[in-house]
């Protein structure tokens, strides 16, 4: 279960910018995790409560923004929002593609007092 690892430095990250920006208690953890990025929501939401005993973090609320998959058919030069990773493109059929979005995973805020 890698979540575990993901939830950890996760935590990391968060304890770091709490003492930077001086914040005593976090109480809220908003990330952005693409549908493809192989991360488990309901594993990650597990782990990070666990990983942020004993933290600044700890008892924070763990909030998922999930990121669609958003392709460019590299045939035909096509902007689609593929289904799954194996999807063609829907205008000229074509596999050949760059996925643009769905695989990040990143902290996008950190609120605590």
């Amino acid at each position: 279960m890698h979540e575990l690892a993901l939830s950890e430095s996760i935590i990391d990250l968060v304890v770091n910018c709490a003492r930077q920006e001086r914040i005593a208690r976090v109480s809220r953890v908003v990330v952005e995790i693409g549908v493809a990025a192989s991360v488990e929501p309901q594993a990650l939401l597990f782990c990070f409560s666990i990983a942020a005993a004993d933290t600044v973090a700890a008892g924070a609320e763990l909030v998922i923004d999930r990121i669609g998959l958003q392709a460019s058919c590299e045939d035909c030069g096509s902007r689609y929002a593929p289904e799954t990773l194996f999807s063609p493109c829907p205008d000229c059929g074509g596999f050949a593609r760059r996925i643009l979005a769905g695989r990040e995973m990143r902290v996008v805020s950190i609120a605590g007092e």
